[in-house]
């Protein structure tokens, strides 16, 4: 129950879609996870995964899609099956767990159609309404790593051959559909999700870019929309019409000729709502061989995307609205009390915090771990791996992890934890909420460490800063800032056990003109512009040279362009910012280059000068060659080395020392944040 006048009483209010009640307006949506061994059963890993997020509070769980055909018309081998009554055991365990702390489940029907990679790995056609006559883009590898083309080329070996659905084809599938809901229904699930988005083969469809069909399933919206509707009957016709159905609809297809528009979304929306879908998930696609495309659709980079499709869809049908897209939930909150919609779903933020729901009711919203946006997660599905998160060390590892920040250290200890950066901080957020004593020495006024620069150059990094330090002040860590840790005062603290997260060592420019005055760090350019936006004046001059390939040097790129400045950004390898997110990195790429950014690979820096920069550059075929670039700033934003010294010295002193995030070895935020919390877990 929820107090009238509370803080996001709207979205924590209940609702009923058709006979179900929801305790909350606070949904998680499908979002594939690959936790799932390569037999389509759940099991106990995955079951955990869902369990920790119903535990913290969620009103509804949509699972990740199932395939109703599994294997055919599958995306991957560690997605859950529907197909076989060998998978209802751990269906009915899942559905079990998730009941026993009052969230409701819905299971996510799928066919993959054209990008059923599973089928075309084992040589079997891909199911589609036509021959493809649109090709995309097709600049997805562009800006991938040659490692991470290697990989995908393995996850989708084989040439994709196309099927074209015959009028039998459809029989089988729309019968397909009705035997996994009634499978659901044996399984205890609440409901079922008709997954008609994303290209997926009801999508296809729907979509005039993709179903040019002559026959009755093609043409017209009302034709087109026909199978969609076949399937909804169908389903309804054997759960029940008392059993929740509904669907998954694109609102837009974004880049795509003739594709899906938004006033064709709203016909297809009342069109199923007519043939019995109870609800409408409004969500959105784009061309899936281009990179920029994926971060508009199906993942949306801006926030509330898609709220305003899903806005115009409510007043077309009478039944509740699931919006999604980058919601936070004050917004959320706004949507439904405007009557925008009815339902919100995340799915980037469930994995960054399972308990947002009881927070939020708990009026706790200041702990609520982030999400950065930084799209790791969605880049592990290209690679078939099993999904990660950039914040949350203990995604996916719940039956080991997910109580251990409550869980008491069997023996207390007095901690010293050396840097106040993204490792320290989750060590001693982590240590401290276990029952040690921790002391945390920053060598400046404030803390942070090298996320401060992250969270000037990427704004969502911010929050996961302000989260950070205030969870530290929370757990009730001793702060010592501007402390320059030693031999001699660690020695006076006394400590059991110090982790070492000083951070990593800038390395030296050594090349002609890399001392002069315009050549200035990272760090410098943040200092410059910290107050106004623009820096003293002449300080960062109108052309400036990038050079580094690591993610900083992308995010300062992005980050200057954004300011009015010329930028050419210098990688010396093939791809810029390897270890950052392709999907992210996909982004960030596009919109340097859409504000007029030149980016220039296989490049190194060989001489600077107070106007230019020479570069040695290397073609294809491996033949060097020599040119200039005009710039007036240079900016290094080359890789650090791991900081060992202090670490070194402690274990030569016979201190009890680990080095964690950089100290350790370079790498990300999520790489940082992991050693942290491993560290402190492991006390």
């Amino acid at each position: 129950m929820v107090a009238a006048g509370m803080p996001f009483d709207h979205l924590l209010s209940p609702l009923e879609i058709g006979r179900l009640r929801l305790r909350n307006r606070i949904a998680m949506s499908a979002m594939g996870v690959a936790i799932i061994d390569d037999d389509g059963i759940f099991r106990e890993r995955a079951i955990r995964y869902y369990e920790e997020r119903a535990r913290g509070g969620v009103g509804l769980i949509v699972t990740e899609p199932c395939a109703i055909a599994y294997p055919r018309g599958a995306q991957s081998a560690r997605q859950p099956g529907l197909s076989d009554d060998v998978f209802l055991p751990g269906l009915r365990e899942l559905t079990e767990r998730v009941h026993r702390h009052g969230a409701a489940i819905a299971a996510q029907l799928v066919h993959h159609g054209k990008v059923a990679r599973l089928d075309t790995r084992h040589g079997r056609p891909v199911l589609m309404p036509s021959e493809p006559s649109f090709r995309g883009a097709m600049d997805m590898a562009q800006d991938l790593s040659r490692e991470e083309i290697e990989l995908l080329m393995a996850v989708t070996r084989g040439k994709a051959e196309v099927r074209v659905a015959t009028s039998e084809d459809l029989v089988d599938l729309v019968a397909a559909f009705a035997d996994a809901a009634e499978r659901c229904v044996s399984a205890g699930f609440d409901a079922v999700e008709i997954h008609a988005a994303h290209g997926y083969i009801l999508s296809e469809f729907l979509s005039p870019a993709w179903n040019l069909r002559d026959d009755e399933y093609g043409g017209s919206d009302e034709n087109r929309t026909r199978l969609l509707c076949d399937v909804v009957r169908a389903v309804k016709k054997r759960v029940g019409t008392d059993f929740p159905v509904w669907c998954r609809l694109d609102a837009i297809e974004y880049r795509t000729p003739n594709g899906i528009t938004p006033e064709a979304a709203q016909r297809h929306a009342e069109l199923a709502v007519a043939a019995g879908a109870d609800a409408i998930h409004v969500s959105a696609y784009a061309d899936a061989t281009s990179g920029a495309a994926f971060t508009e659709a199906p993942l949306v980079h801006s926030e509330s995307g898609y709220v305003d499709f899903a806005a115009a869809i409510k007043r077309r049908v009478d039944v509740p609205i699931i919006a999604v897209g980058r919601i936070e939930p004050a917004q959320g909150d706004a949507l439904i009390r405007d009557g925008k919609a009815d339902v919100v779903a995340m799915a980037r933020k469930m994995l960054a915090d399972p308990a947002i729901a009881a927070k939020l009711a708990q009026d706790r919203q200041a702990d609520i771990r982030p999400c950065i946006y930084c799209y790791r997660c969605v880049a592990q599905p290209f690679f078939d791996r099993t999904v990660v998160c950039g914040v949350n060390p203990a995604m996916g590892h719940e039956s080991a992890y997910a109580e251990v920040e409550t869980e008491a250290a069997a023996i207390p200890r007095r901690i010293l934890v050396v840097g106040g950066g993204p490792a320290g901080l989750e060590a001693a957020r982590i240590a401290a909420r276990r029952g040690h004593q921790v002391v945390l020495l920053e060598k400046r006024d404030r803390l942070g460490g090298s996320l401060r620069l992250a969270a000037e150059l990427y704004g969502p990094n911010r929050r996961l800063l302000e989260w950070l330090v205030g969870q530290v002040e929370a757990a009730a860590v001793e702060v010592e800032l501007c402390s320059e840790a030693t031999v001699e005062s660690i020695r006076a603290h006394a400590a059991e056990t110090v982790l070492v997260a000083v951070g990593a060592a800038p390395r030296a420019l050594a090349i002609p003109g890399g001392v002069l005055k315009h050549v200035i760090s990272a760090e410098d350019v943040i200092a410059l512009f910290a107050d106004d936006g623009s820096g003293p004046s002449g300080a960062i001059g109108r052309r400036v040279a990038v050079l580094g390939d690591e993610p900083i040097a992308l995010h300062l790129a992005e980050y200057l362009s954004r300011h009015d400045r010329e930028v050419t950004l210098v990688a010396a390898g093939r791809t810029v910012a390897k270890s950052m997110a392709h999907p992210l990195r996909w982004r960030l790429l596009h919109d340097i280059r859409q504000r007029g950014v030149e980016v220039v690979l296989s490049a190194e820096a060989q001489r600077i000068s107070s106007t230019e920069v020479e570069l040695e550059t290397r073609d294809s075929r491996g033949v060097f060659h020599r040119h200039r670039i005009d710039a007036d700033t240079v900016v290094v934003a080359q890789p650090r080395q791991a900081d060992h010294e202090l670490t070194q010295a402690l274990k030569l002193g016979h201190f009890r020392a680990r080095a964690i995030g950089d100290a350790d070895t370079t790498g990300t935020i999520e790489t940082a944040l992991r050693s942290g919390f491993e560290a402190a877990v492991e006390l």
